[in-house]
């Protein structure tokens, strides 16, 4: 296996392994996987609107008003006009929201809490420097700095 599909196939094993974590927190109250991520990053920065959200996410904006509406159906998040701008929406968590919130960043601490004290202490800003290396490598990749197939990223 050459190192590309050695760095594919570590990849998918992480996806699957957080994909695992996700599931055993957000199916617990009957929102979905992003509606969770949602709930935690308006929790993160109460005030965030649909547009700033939808960066973070990573997702188009219907995609995320689709998913706010279910959140502020369930009793979760309320839309309120931005006081900058009143044809901009703020999201700001509901005292349920709150709760959920707080559930699921204690929950997903004491995960990540045991899954790190699993990596030998001598390693574990070694992980830590390689994800931050990886994300920015993944960001830089969505945001097109890498020329397809040079193996170089472009000049900015």
């Amino acid at each position: 296996m050459d190192k590309i599909q050695q760095f594919r196939e570590y990849t998918r094993e992480l996806e699957c392994h957080l994909g695992s974590i996700d599931r055993s927190d957000c199916c617990q109250c009957g929102i979905s996987k992003a509606g969770c991520f949602m709930v935690v990053e308006i929790g993160r920065k109460p005030g965030i609107c649909i547009k700033e959200l939808a960066g973070i996410l990573k997702i188009d904006k219907s995609g995320v008003s689709r998913s706010v509406e279910e959140l502020v159906k369930k009793g979760f998040v309320t839309r309120e006009p931005s006081k900058e701008d009143r044809r901009s929406v703020v999201l700001k968590l509901t005292e349920r929201g709150k709760a959920r919130f707080d559930k699921i960043e204690n929950d997903m601490y004491m995960e990540f809490k045991k899954i790190f004290y699993m990596i030998e202490k001598d390693d574990r800003n070694k992980v830590i420097e390689a994800l931050r290396i990886y994300n920015e490598a993944c960001q830089k990749a969505e945001d097109g700095a890498f020329c397809k197939g040079s193996g170089k990223g472009k000049q900015r």
